[in-house]
């Protein structure tokens, strides 16, 4: 099954290692195959420029620079005019920068040593307009913030060009976090090498790398393989449905329970079992306190069951039998912070032996009464959904700290847990408790409104209750939710998407993912993401 592999900074510059001691596969061709393969993807992309008007290429520093320095040599074989501003002196490249810019040398290309942002100012002031600047200034190897001419001609770069094509990552945005490190590059697309960073996937960074295409630069096909970072796909999460049976009866697709919801906040366990019987769940009941149940009977729809909890009761392990009925739990949208809701938090994750989403103020009772080892006690499936905020509860972290190392967050969290952890986002990241993560790439401002994270929690509910595993059923329920919010995008604009229009799209989202399925894979020189 073709998965794309997401490294690292070091992961990447591990493999580049392995390929040249294990495999000779030394650094100027791979310097090489990534110049070819981007030059040929900018003429595709820009079939005008270099024609009339010079290609600008601006090289900084390390590898690439060396990369720039090949896609300007690539470009001229081409036919295309050139013209290179390097930002380091010549005498200071190493290795295979230094070879390939020494060619260029040799070529006669136009090549300008740039001390200070000013002198390309002036250059433009002088010149006609340039369709394509090529930003080869700092690749992944940025280490803190840019700074001197190196930050001024980002600057400038962004204010004159409207085409920038980035290569590996656009320079200033961290491969490994997504950060933005003092400015960055607005690029209109962006070539990542070998495989993709986190950086190019998650925000802020990813609202500056433009299109995003990977292309193979001949690295050894394992190495895609044994990784433990992939985005996610639609093929892939696909194949991890079920197949259901036409001669199957409601309860063979499972009922699950959902419990939630208090006074003046019903609506979010409404939407959870909303999504969960648009999921595919045979049966659906919802639970929430004998003080809202009239509220919550108006919201739900009519295929729903009912259960009243009484507020006061003290003793409510004589439940723990009746949870024998279900065939997975969801605890947590809109069920407040009162004294009954952490024993019921308990008595769940303590005495019920199937698969458990905790979302909302489930989590925000686990992180409040340090109940994290009672997830990590259990043997069933335990899938965490929370947000950015709810994790740093969980974690007792600050929110920036989860931000900026939302890997670190999440292997923190699923070794506190012991269960599949899901960092909710415009770019949500998975982790299972064997470490195998996933990133779900969908940004949709849409999604970004009250109850989007009910009717995960409720999705993913309803796929546990049919039979899929945990981890499995988190993946499809990621993917399938913002499958549906993006068809709920183009049908009423993501400005006015409610998390009830997600819902709705539910059931066309299936049938498009199903006919997704059989589709011919993406060619494995130039993947479009």
């Amino acid at each position: 099954m073709y998965q794309l592999r997401i490294c690292t900074n070091e992961e990447m510059r591990h493999l580049d290692k392995t390929a040249e001691t294990e495999m000779g596969i030394g650094p100027v061709l791979l310097m090489e195959n990534a110049g070819r393969a981007a030059s040929e993807i900018i003429v595709r992309e820009y079939p005008n420029a270099g024609i009339r008007d010079e290609i600008l290429v601006f090289a900084g520093k390390g590898n690439n620079a060396g990369d720039a320095f090949v896609v300007a040599r690539q470009l001229l074989g081409l036919g295309r005019k050139v013209r290179v501003f390097h930002l380091v002196k010549g005498t200071d490249y190493k290795g295979a920068t230094a070879e390939n810019f020494k060619i260029l040398q040799k070529m006669k290309a136009k090549l300008s040593y740039i001390v200070e942002a000013q002198e390309i100012e002036a250059f433009l002031a002088q010149a006609p307009s340039f369709e394509l600047a090529i930003d080869g200034i700092i690749g992944t190897g940025l280490k803190g913030d840019l700074e001197g001419h190196f930050y001024d001609v980002v600057e400038m770069v962004n204010r004159h060009f409207e085409h920038i094509v980035s290569l590996d990552i656009p320079t200033g945005v961290s491969g490994d976090s997504g950060q933005v490190q003092g400015i960055a590059i607005e690029a209109s697309m962006t070539i990542s090498f070998g495989f993709p960073r986190l950086g190019h996937f998650l925000p802020p960074g990813a609202n500056y790398r433009g299109k995003l295409v990977n292309v193979d630069i001949s690295l050894p096909h394992r190495f895609s393989v044994e990784g433990d970072k992939f985005l996610l796909q639609a093929k892939t999460v696909a194949r991890k449905i079920l197949r259901r049976d036409r001669y199957a009866h409601k309860n063979t697709f499972g009922h699950v329970l959902l419990v939630g919801g208090s006074t003046g906040r019903t609506g979010a366990i409404a939407m959870a079992t909303s999504a969960a019987l648009r999921t595919g769940a045979g049966l659906a009941t919802a639970a929430t306190w004998s003080d809202s149940t009239g509220n919550l009977l108006t919201q739900l729809p009519v295929e729903a069951m009912t259960l009243s909890i009484p507020e006061n009761e003290k003793n409510y392990d004589r439940y723990a039998e009746q949870l024998k009925q279900f065939s997975a739990v969801v605890m947590g949208p809109g069920m407040g912070n009162r004294p009954e809701s952490k024993r019921l938090v308990e008595l769940l994750l303590s005495y019920y032996q199937g698969p458990i989403v905790l979302d909302a103020d489930a989590l925000n009772l686990i992180s409040e009464h340090n109940l994290h080892s009672l997830c990590q006690n259990r043997r069933a499936p335990t899938v965490l959904t929370p947000h950015p905020g709810e994790m740093a509860r969980l974690l007792n972290w600050k929110k920036e700290d989860v931000v900026n190392d939302p890997i670190g967050a999440l292997k923190k969290a699923v070794d506190l847990t012991h269960s599949v952890v899901l960092l909710k986002g415009a770019a949500t990241l998975l982790l299972s408790p064997d470490e195998v993560m996933y990133l779900n790439h969908f940004p949709n401002s849409g999604m970004a409104t009250a109850g989007s994270g009910d009717v995960l929690a409720g999705m993913i509910g309803g796929l546990l209750a049919q039979g899929i595993p945990g981890f499995d059923a988190a993946q499809v329920g990621v993917y399938l939710h913002s499958l549906a919010g993006a068809r709920a995008a183009k049908r009423v604009s993501p400005r006015g998407m409610m998390a009830t229009d997600i819902i709705k799209q539910i059931p066309g989202a299936y049938l498009e993912l199903h006919k997704k399925y059989g589709e011919e894979e993406e060619p494995r020189m130039a993947k479009l993401l």
